[in-house]
C-alpha cells in the first residue's frame, strides 16, 4: 500500500500527462463532467490567486504493453478538466470572479500569469497498487465523516456569479466587526454564516423584509450574471455599518444588539432610517437620515441603551413584551421581524426628534 502523503504537483504536470495520453480523466467510478462554465471560471480564478484547493486523489499504474505510467483521476476529475479545457481556451474567465482578467482566455493573459498559472501545484495523494475495491472503501471512510452542507454551503455550491461574488466580499470585509461585536463566532463563520447573514441583511436592501431565507435564492439565481445594483448597495451596506459601529463602539457586544437575530433588526432600523426599506409599508416613510452626524448617532444610542435596559430588566410594558416574544420566538417569520423593527424604529425616531 502506497504512502498517503500529498505531493505537489503542477498543472503543466497534469497538462503534460494529458498530452502523452498518461492521464485518464474518467475510470469507471468516476462522475461524468457536469461543472457550469462559472463553476469552471470560479476554479481557474482560485488558481490564479494563489489559493488552495481541496486534494486530489490519483491512481497510478504502470502499463507494461504501451510501457507507460497511467494516472486515473479518483476524485478531482472534475478540477482537471477545468485546468486543462482553459489552458485549450475553451472558455474566459468570468469577470464578476476576477475584474483584473474577467473575459479572457488563456491566450490572452499576461506572459507572468500564464506562467503562474502553470507553475500551481495541485496537492495529489498517490495511490499505487490499491484496487477498485480498496478505492470504494477509502472513499467511503472519508465521506463517513462529511457534514451534511447548511443552506448557504449549498447555494456556495450552485452559484459563482455576481451575486455571490458581492455577498462573500461583503461579508469577509466585516469579519472582525462580526467577530468582535459577538453576531458571529468562528465556528459559525467556519459554516459560512458570515454570508448566510450578509445575504438575508442583502435581501431587505433589494426586495424588502420577508420571512427568512425567502427570495434568497431567486436573488441567487436572477442576479448571477449581472447584479446592477451593486455598487449602491456595497455602498449603502458599508454605510450603514459604519453607523452602527461610530453609534456602539466597544459596547455593542455588552448590548442585546449583539445577538445575531436582534443585530439583524438593528441594521434593518438604521438602513430604513437612512435609505428607506422597499416594499415593507408597515414601516412608514423612510430615508429621512442618510448621514446621520456624531452627536445624532450619540443621541440614538443614547434612545437605544433605554430599550437595551428595558428589555434586560422585562419591562412590564406591553409593547416592550412584545418585542422580546418577537425576539425569541419564530423569529425568522415575517410578522416576528416586523415587529423588532418597528419598536427599534420608534427608539430612532424618538432620538430625532428630540434634536428638532
Amino acid at each position: 500500500m502506497s504512502s498517503r502523503k500529498p505531493r505537489g504537483y503542477s498543472v503543466n504536470d497534469f497538462l503534460g500527462w494529458n498530452e502523452d495520453e498518461e492521464l485518464e480523466l474518467q475510470p469507471r467510478f468516476q462522475r461524468r463532467d457536469v461543472w457550469s462554465p462559472k463553476a469552471k471560471s470560479h476554479l481557474i480564478d482560485t488558481i490564479l490567486r494563489d489559493l488552495p484547493i481541496p486534494i486530489i486523489f490519483v491512481r497510478q499504474n504502470v502499463d507494461p504493453r504501451r510501457r507507460k505510467t497511467i494516472r486515473e483521476v479518483v476524485d478531482g476529475q472534475q478540477r482537471l478538466r477545468a485546468v486543462i479545457a482553459y489552458s485549450k481556451d475553451d472558455f474566459p474567465i468570468v469577470k464578476s470572479q476576477n475584474p483584473a482578467f474577467g473575459g479572457k482566455r488563456f491566450s490572452e493573459l499576461p506572459e507572468d500569469v500564464q506562467q503562474r498559472f502553470l507553475d500551481y501545484e495541485f496537492s495529489v495523494v498517490l495511490l499505487q497498487e490499491v484496487s477498485n475495491a480498496e478505492i470504494l472503501d477509502i472513499f467511503a471512510r472519508l465521506n463517513s465523516y462529511a457534514q451534511k452542507l447548511t443552506p448557504q454551503e449549498l447555494l456556495n455550491a450552485s452559484y459563482y456569479g455576481a451575486f455571490k461574488s458581492t455577498v462573500y466580499k461583503l461579508g469577509h470585509e466585516h469579519l472582525e466587526f462580526w467577530r468582535q461585536n459577538g453576531i458571529l463566532q468562528d465556528s459559525q463563520i467556519m459554516r459560512m454564516a458570515e454570508a448566510e447573514l450578509t445575504t438575508e441583511l442583502l435581501v431587505v436592501m433589494l426586495v424588502g423584509i420577508q420571512r427568512r431565507r425567502n427570495k434568497i435564492n431567486k436573488l441567487y439565481y436572477e442576479k448571477d450574471d449581472e447584479f446592477p445594483e451593486r455598487t449602491r448597495v456595497v455602498k449603502e451596506f458599508k454605510s450603514v455599518i459604519d453607523a452602527l459601529d461610530a453609534c456602539f463602539g466597544k459596547t455593542f457586544r455588552e448590548t442585546i444588539f449583539g445577538r445575531r437575530v436582534l443585530f439583524y433588526s438593528l441594521f434593518c432600523a438604521f438602513y430604513h432610517t437612512m435609505f428607506g426599506i422597499p416594499d415593507t409599508p408597515e414601516l412608514g416613510t423612510g430615508g429621512q437620515c442618510r448621514q446621520p452626524s456624531t452627536s445624532t448617532l450619540r443621541v440614538i444610542r443614547d434612545s437605544l441603551m433605554e430599550l437595551n435596559r428595558r428589555y434586560k430588566n422585562l419591562s412590564d410594558e406591553q409593547s416592550i413584551q412584545n418585542f422580546v416574544d418577537a425576539s425569541q420566538k419564530a423569529t425568522g417569520d415575517r410578522e416576528q421581524r416586523i415587529t423588532r423593527v418597528k419598536m427599534i424604529l420608534k427608539y430612532i425616531k424618538k432620538a430625532l426628534s428630540s434634536m428638532e
